[in-house]
């Protein structure tokens, strides 16, 4: 009996002692008294770094950037620069804000007779705070694995957050993490999204080169007249083969001929519509600079207006290059003469014993010729994509600008790159980002946070300095 009473005692104690600890506990929590030797932690911070790890996917800055100006917002970090406000100071000066009404944004490429301008006339978050100002949506990107030394690269939705301002296909989307408002390039409200179901940027345009919407499973347009979205009979087997901001003769075919196709399969055929190779082929794109790419059995083949075969993928070991977001630019359509291609070479006794010498000895992007040559890079560099006739390339983790005439545009110094979008490239060190025209002179300083790719002559930048800058790139 005494031992029962023993245990009985204890037990007692014990919930005692947990319900003063548990109490302390509380009213230590509620700042009723603190405790000498221990430093209470920074809430804000702590709040603020808890939603970035919910919010932020996996990317570094010493990669390019996977989708078309819808990158999550990078933080900051103890490495970022300081930008003096006087920085903002000579741009706003540089750039003058104008009216929407007083300019048309212009997706020419970036030279003569071209300026910048800021542009005002709309609302716009001065600041923004993280977790009520950003609105998911999904976009897609390319992930890579590896297969027997093989890259295998396949493209994924991923649902991410944008930020307050944003650029989509020329149009600026502002969000107050409930509603979407799109204007465009000159600042006029051409609808406000509002609806429950998550609307999702498709990186598309249709036949008329409309941006399109994917909601409900259905693809949709912005009526500018009706300020409402509108179905479209848009056909994703129609897609011009990358999923980005591309402006709107991306894809266009030049000449005489054109592909079809017939179910999920591709052929070529004239302005009469007459065939001129059936539809076979896996894949087809339109024509340019005379020469028209078809996939097939996933090897890639150049074919001239002649119809005669100028690349023969197979015999050659070339293939499309994967990347379907903006890493993929350049790799379609011939620009100046060159083509981003992705080459892949076996081992030399593959071909006697395709079994036992099954081995990739080479697998990578190349810049090609019209004859499928190779175009040879200053030592140490490795092609990420091209447009308007400039490389980017990488080397020892950094990036840098190479003319396909034969000349440093920008040197490989840079922990962040983004391909030319129309005329202009996005340049990064330590979490700090301008842009570059064609000749590799900065437009725009190393200043911001954040900076879109330039689409439909529209450029979105963010600083936590001053809040969001867009500039609009139009003729004078």
């Amino acid at each position: 009996m005494k031992k029962t009473n023993k245990y009985i005692v204890i037990s007692i104690a014990l919930a005692v002692v947990i319900v003063v600890f548990s109490v302390l506990l509380i009213l230590y929590d509620k700042h009723v008294f603190d405790i000498s030797f221990i430093k209470r932690p920074d809430e804000t911070t702590a709040v603020e770094t808890t939603a970035a790890v919910q919010t932020e996917p996996d990317e570094t800055e010493t990669e390019p950037p996977e989708t078309g100006g819808d990158t999550a917002p990078e933080e900051s970090t103890g490495a970022e620069t300081e930008v003096p406000k006087s920085v903002f100071d000579e741009l706003h000066e540089k750039y003058p804000a104008v009216k929407g009404e007083e300019l048309s944004p212009t997706e020419k490429t970036y030279g003569d007779g071209i300026a910048l301008f800021r542009l005002d006339g709309f609302e716009a978050p001065e600041k923004e705070y993280l977790g009520d100002t950003f609105i998911k949506t999904e976009y897609r990107v390319s992930r890579t694995g590896e297969v027997q030394g093989m890259r295998v690269i396949k493209p994924v939705d991923t649902l991410t957050y944008r930020r307050s301002v944003d650029v989509y296909m020329g149009m600026i989307v502002v969000s107050d993490g409930k509603a979407l408002s799109f204007y465009n390039g000159r600042g006029e409200l051409l609808y406000k999204y509002e609806g429950e179901e998550q609307l999702t940027f498709a990186y598309e345009r249709d036949s008329a080169d409309r941006p399109l919407f994917i909601t409900g499973g259905a693809y949709y347009y912005i009526d500018e007249e009706l300020h409402e979205l509108v179905p479209s009979d848009f056909d994703e087997r129609d897609s011009r083969g990358l999923h980005y901001n591309y402006p709107t003769d991306f894809g266009r075919s030049e000449g005489e001929y054109t592909v079809f196709r017939n179910g999920d399969s591709y052929g070529i055929q004239n302005a009469e519509g007459v065939r001129k190779r059936n539809a076979i082929y896996e894949k087809g794109y339109n024509f340019s600079e005379g020469l028209g790419l078809v996939v097939y059995r996933g090897d890639a083949y150049y074919f001239n207006e002649d119809m005669d075969i100028v690349i023969d993928g197979e015999r050659r070991g070339i293939q499309m290059v994967d990347f379907k977001d903006e890493n993929g630019v350049g790799s379609i359509y011939y620009d100046g003469g060159y083509v981003l291609a992705r080459i892949i070479k076996y081992h030399p006794l593959y071909e006697v014993n395709p079994e036992r010498y099954n081995i990739v000895e080479e697998d990578a992007e190349v810049v090609i010729d019209k004859k499928g040559r190779v175009y040879e890079l200053p030592e140490g560099c490795s092609a990420k994509a091209y447009s308007d006739q400039r490389i980017l390339v990488e080397n020892n983790g950094k990036y840098g600008f190479y003319a396909v005439k034969g000349a440093w545009i920008a040197d490989t110094e840079y922990t962040y790159a983004t391909p030319y979008h129309e005329g202009l490239a996005v340049v990064g060190k330590n979490n700090v980002k301008g842009v570059i025209d064609l000749d590799g002179n900065f437009v725009i300083p190393m200043s911001y946070s954040s900076i879109s790719v330039c689409t439909g002559g529209v450029i979105v930048c963010y600083s936590k300095t001053t809040g969001y800058d867009i500039y609009i790139k139009t003729d004078l």
